[in-house]
C-alpha cells in the first residue's frame, strides 16, 4: 500500500506517470481478514482504456475510455412483447442518447412486440462528446423456430433427455451435427461457452490457447473461440428446425485470470522477472486486472484494477484479491479467486442484474437453458437472486423447456455443500427452500438441477436432501480431460475415455449403463431426466489446445521457440461412427444393446438407418 500511496503523490504533484523500479509491482486491492469487498475508493483507478486516437488504442476498444453499458429484455407473461432498457455509464458524466437500429432516442428505453421485431435490433449509445460504442445486438426469443423432435419421445417438453455436450467443437460444425443428433434421438446439444474469451499469440505456459481460455471470460459478446454471434444464431435456428435444442455453458462466477489481460506491460516477480504482454480477446474488446502490472495509466496516473468495459464491470464489481484455499470455508468459496480468476462480487445487486440480462440474452437468441460452471462458488442466496431477476426478465416464470444445472463439484465438503441444510452454504434442499420462498413455484425449482459429480461412485451425494428429479448425471466430463485433473472420483464405476479407459468398448459400457441402470435409481420415471454425453478431443502429447485450429503454432507471433500445439481437425464427420483418433465423437456409437432390451440414444440411429421402426429411446430408456 505504500507504494501505491507513493505513485498516487507522484500523479498528483506532476500528473506524470513512471514505471515501478527494479522488478516491483504493484499489490493493491489484497483482502484483509474477512474483508472481501473492493474498496469504494479504487473507483479512481477506472477507465484505464486507451483513448481513441493514442498509440495502444486499438479498433474493438471503442469508446470504453469514457462510456459502458448493456442491455436487459424483460418479457412479458407471454413473451410476445418486450420492454429494452439500457444502462449506461460514462466517465465524465455527459448527456447520452440511445440508437435502436439507427433511430435515435434520448429515453433509454424501447418496447418491442413479436410483429415488430423479425430479426436482430442493433444498439448503439453516444455521448453528446461523440463517444460512441455499439452494444451486442438484441434477439427475441420470439424468433426462435419452434422445436419439434423428430422422434415420438418423452420428452416432457424438454424437462426429460440425454444432451450431447461438444466439447471444442465449433458452431459451424455443430450446426452439420444436428441432423444426426435429431435422427439418433438426442433431446438436445450443448455447446461450450459462447461469450467472448481471452485469446493469445504468445503460448500460455507453452501452450497455444488451452483449452481453459474458454473459461476467461471478457465479456458477454456472444462472439467466442468456436464463433461469431451470427453463427451462433445460425447453428441455434438449424437445430431447433431439426428438433433439437441448445444449451450453453454459462460462466458468471467470474472473469479472465489475474494478469490474463490487454495491458502491454506485466512481469512476474516468481519467474526471474519475465515480463509479457497483452492478451487479446475473440472479439477485441479491452480488458484490465491488477495483477504483475507495474505501470500506471497516462490519464488517471494509478494503476489499473479489475475493468471489464464491455461486459460494463469496474473495479468495485469483483471481491478483493483472495487465494481460494479452503473448500469448506464458505467466504473463500464464495469470495475467494478460483485458481486466479478475477471473482466477480456477485452479492451486488448491479452484478446479479447484469448477470441477469446476460442469461436473458441466452434465452433471446435461442437456448433452451445453460450449464452454470462453478456455481459453488457463488453463494446459494446470490443465486437465488440472480435466478429472481432472470424469472422477472421471462415474464414471471421461467420458460416451459427451460432447464439448468448447477456446476457443484462435491468433496469431503458434501456436507457443508448438498447435505446438510443448515450448514449455511448449501445447495440442496436450502437452496430449494430459498427458491420457493422467493416466490418460484415448484415446478420452476424442478428446472433448476444440480450436476451430480458423485455420479456414478457416490450418487447419493449429489441428491441427500433434493429429490433425484433435480439431478443432472453423466460419466466422464469436460474437467477431467485435463491432464492431471481429480475434479471426480469414479473408482471402478467408469473411466476417462481420453485418459483411463482401456478401450472404447470398456467406455461404451459405462455410457449403455448411464442409460439403462444408472447407480442410484430408483424411480425410471423421474430419476435423473437429465443425462449427459461428452464428445470430446484427444490431447495430442497431453498439450492441452483444441483442435479447432485455434491452437496451431503458426499463429504464434511473440516467445515463439517453446511453443507446444495442435493442428486442426474438423470436428463434424458423417462418415463416423463414434470413438475416432481425433474428435472422440462417443455420441456417434453404433454399437449398443439388443433392439428388445433398453436403450442409448446411440442405438437409435443404427435402427432409423437400417429401416426399423422409429420407436423413439425415451420410449425404451424412461
Amino acid at each position: 500500500m505504500k507504494l501505491y500511496a507513493a505513485a498516487a503523490a507522484l500523479f498528483v504533484s506532476s500528473q506524470v506517470s513512471a514505471d515501478l523500479p527494479s522488478c516491483q509491482i504493484y499489490s493493491n486491492n489484497q483482502c484483509q481478514g474477512d474483508a472481501i469487498e473492493t474498496d469504494a475508493s479504487f473507483e479512481a483507478n477506472r477507465w484505464f482504456t486507451p483513448a481513441r486516437g493514442s498509440k495502444d488504442w486499438q479498433e474493438g476498444f471503442q469508446d470504453h475510455s469514457h462510456l459502458v453499458g448493456f442491455a436487459t429484455v424483460t418479457y412479458d407473461s407471454d413473451m410476445t412483447s418486450a420492454t429494452v432498457s439500457v444502462t449506461a455509464t460514462h466517465k465524465s458524466n455527459a448527456t447520452i442518447t440511445y440508437s435502436f437500429d439507427g433511430k435515435e432516442q434520448v429515453s433509454n428505453e424501447l418496447k418491442f412486440t413479436s410483429s415488430s421485431a423479425k430479426g436482430p435490433v442493433a444498439l448503439s449509445i453516444q455521448g453528446d462528446d461523440d463517444t460512441l460504442v455499439d452494444l451486442e445486438p438484441l434477439d427475441f426469443a420470439w424468433n426462435a423456430p419452434k422445436v419439434s423432435p423428430q422422434n415420438d419421445g418423452d420428452y416432457r417438453e424438454g424437462q426429460k433427455g440425454a444432451i450431447v455436450e461438444m466439447f471444442g467443437w465449433p458452431h459451424a460444425a455443430v450446426e452439420k451435427e444436428c441432423e444426426f443428433l435429431a435422427k439418433a434421438g438426442y433431446m438436445g446439444v450443448k455447446v461450450f461457452p459462447p461469450q467472448e474469451q481471452i485469446m493469445s499469440t504468445e503460448p500460455f505456459q507453452n501452450v497455444m490457447n488451452p483449452w481453459y481460455f474458454m473459461y476467461q471470460p471478457v465479456s458477454y459478446k456472444l462472439d467466442g473461440r468456436m464463433g461469431t454471434r451470427d453463427e451462433l444464431r445460425s447453428m441455434i435456428q438449424t437445430c431447433r428446425s431439426l428438433g433439437v435444442r441448445v444449451y450453453a455453458d454459462a460462466v458468471v462466477n467470474h472473469m479472465t485470470g489475474g494478469g490474463n489481460d490487454a495491458n502491454p506491460k506485466h512481469r512476474n516477480p516468481n519467474a526471474n522477472c519475465q515480463e509479457f504482454g497483452a492478451k487479446q480477446s475473440t472479439a477485441d474488446s479491452p480488458m484490465f486486472t491488477q495483477n504483475y502490472v507495474y505501470s500506471e495509466s497516462d490519464v488517471t496516473g494509478l494503476p489499473p484494477l479489475q475493468e471489464f468495459p464491455a461486459a460494463a464491470y469496474g473495479p468495485q464489481d469483483f471481491h478483493c484479491e483472495r487465494v481460494l484455499n479452503s473448500w469448506t470455508d464458505p467466504l473463500d468459496l464464495n469470495a475467494g479467486w478460483l485458481t486466479g480468476l478475477t471473482d466477480l462480487n456477485t452479492e451486488r445487486d448491479y452484478v446479479q442484474e447484469r448477470i441477469a440480462a446476460y442469461m436473458t440474452d441466452l434465452i433471446g437468441i435461442g437456448f433452451s437453458g445453460f450449464r452454470m460452471d462453478a456455481a459453488k462458488h457463488i453463494q446459494p442466496d446470490d443465486l437465488v437472486k440472480i435466478f429472481g431477476k432472470l424469472k422477472r426478465n421471462l415474464g414471471g416464470a421461467l420458460p416451459a423447456d427451460f432447464i439448468t444445472w448447477l456446476e457443484v463439484l462435491l468433496g469431503g465438503e458434501k456436507d457443508l455443500l448438498m447435505c446438510d441444510p443448515d450448514s449455511g452454504y448449501n445447495y440442496g434442499s436450502y437452496l430449494e427452500d430459498a427458491l420457493v420462498a422467493s416466490g418460484f413455484s415448484q415446478e420452476d425449482v424442478d428446472k433448476v438441477k444440480i450436476w451430480n459429480s458423485g455420479y456414478p461412485k457416490e450418487p447419493d451425494a449429489g441428491a441427500c436432501t433434493i429429490k433425484k428429479k433435480r439431478n443432472a448425471i453423466q460419466n466422464d466430463d469436460a474437467d477431467q480431460q485435463n491432464p492431471g485433473s481429480t475434479s471426480r472420483d469414479m473408482g471402478d464405476q467408469g473411466c476417462v475415455l481420453i485418459k483411463d479407459c482401456g478401450s472404447s468398448d470398456e467406455h461404451r459400457e459405462f455410457e449403455k449403463k448411464l442409460f439403462t441402470s444408472p447407480n442410484g435409481i430408483e424411480d425410471e420415471d423421474e430419476d435423473y431426466p437429465i443425462r449427459l454425453v461428452l464428445s470430446s478431443f484427444y490431447f495430442a502429447d497431453e498439450v492441452q489446445g483444441i483442435p479447432d485450429g485455434k491452437s496451431d503454432c503458426s499463429l504464434c507471433v511473440t516467445e515463439c521457440d517453446t511453443c507446444t500445439g495442435v493442428g486442426l481437425t474438423e470436428a463434424h464427420d458423417d462418415a463416423s461412427e463414434g470413438y475416432d483418433e481425433v474428435y472422440t465423437r462417443a455420441h456417434r456409437d453404433a454399437e449398443g444393446t439388443s433392439v428388445e432390451s433398453k436403450e442409448t440414444p446411440h442405438t437409435v440411429y443404427d435402427r432409423l438407418k437400417n429401416g426399423l421402426e422409429s420407436e423413439s429411446v425415451f420410449e425404451s430408456v424412461f
